[in-house]
């Protein structure tokens, strides 16, 4: 596997938030998120109850503040890995970038169980 940090060295080329696959990677994750949210809300009305306790504590506010809440830390959290990309932790092991590439995944995944979970609860 190339160490990107060599590439760096040898293009001069340093990621930036700019660039398509980074824009794609914030756009589809706060996509997913708000169908997470909006998942959550159904099975929340089937009889589940939210396992996250800060997501549990804005859902004892009301709906807006939930999505608001849910919205607003997932990009944060999304703009902060994808303004350091070029950056490297775990001794070099993990990059920035691939973290942020992970969360779609995981998100992905989430909303697949959901669904499947709404299906199987409705």
């Amino acid at each position: 596997m190339p160490n990107p940090s060599y590439h760096f060295k040898l293009s001069g080329h340093k990621p930036t938030f700019f660039e398509k696959k980074y824009v794609l990677c914030l756009f589809v994750t706060l996509i997913l998120s708000l169908v997470d949210g909006t998942m959550t809300i159904y099975l929340l009305e089937l009889g589940a109850w939210e396992v996250n306790p800060f997501m549990r504590q804005a859902l004892s506010l009301g709906r807006e503040v939930f999505f608001f809440s849910k919205y607003f830390l997932t990009a944060g959290g999304l703009l902060l890995l994808l303004l350091n990309a070029d950056k490297r932790i775990f001794k070099g092991m993990l990059s920035l970038e691939e973290i942020s590439a992970s969360v779609v995944l995981f998100y992905e995944g989430l909303v697949i169980y959901e669904i499947t979970l709404y299906h199987i609860f409705k």
